[in-house]
């Protein structure tokens, strides 16, 4: 498997653990690896003007501008 590395800031960080133990993910790098396939179903999923419509656990719509 290929092996990328970057820089996070504290911020990110901190919210990787947190998105890692929501999840009970075994790394920070499955946290990112989950992200990246949410944002390509995002992609497909996407508007003419760049959004995707997300509904909340009540059934209320969300419009988010990905693009």
């Amino acid at each position: 498997m290929p092996v990328t590395s970057f820089n996070i800031d504290p911020k990110m960080d901190k919210t990787l653990e947190e998105l890692k133990q929501h999840l009970g993910a075994s790394s920070k790098a499955e946290v990112i690896r989950k992200a990246v396939a949410l944002l390509n179903v995002a992609k497909d999923a996407e508007q003419a003007d760049g959004s995707v419509v997300i509904k909340n656990r009540r059934g209320v719509e969300m419009r988010v501008i990905v693009k």
